[in-house]
């Protein structure tokens, strides 16, 4: 399986585990893989090459609950991306569908 041989080292990594996502049966069958692959590409991006070790990836709530990254990149793809989302204000939705509540 090429999820699992997949390291991270440059941009076309990333693409490639992109790529991966379009297809959501093999989303659905590998999430738990995809999961912590995606959250590698995030560190490799943050820590590796943008130098940024100040956030943790993935990202906790303060009271401990893991925010799923990759959860949250396919929502936000799915409704337009980012600049959609923000434009038509459609965050609180997405938080919703990612579990928490408007008051998180």
């Amino acid at each position: 399986m090429i999820l699992i041989t997949l390291e991270f080292r440059e941009f076309s990594d990333c693409k490639a585990l992109i790529n991966m996502l379009d297809d959501q049966e093999y989303v659905f069958k590998y999430k738990l893989v995809l999961q912590r692959m995606f959250e590698e590409m995030i560190h490799w991006f943050l820590y590796e090459y943008m130098g940024i070790t100040s956030r943790p990836v993935p990202p906790y709530f303060p009271d401990q609950r893991k925010i799923d990254l990759l959860s949250l990149y396919i929502l936000v793809a799915k409704d337009g991306g980012y600049r959609e989302v923000t434009t038509e204000n459609i965050w609180p939705i997405i938080a919703k569908d990612l579990g928490f509540e408007y008051k998180d």
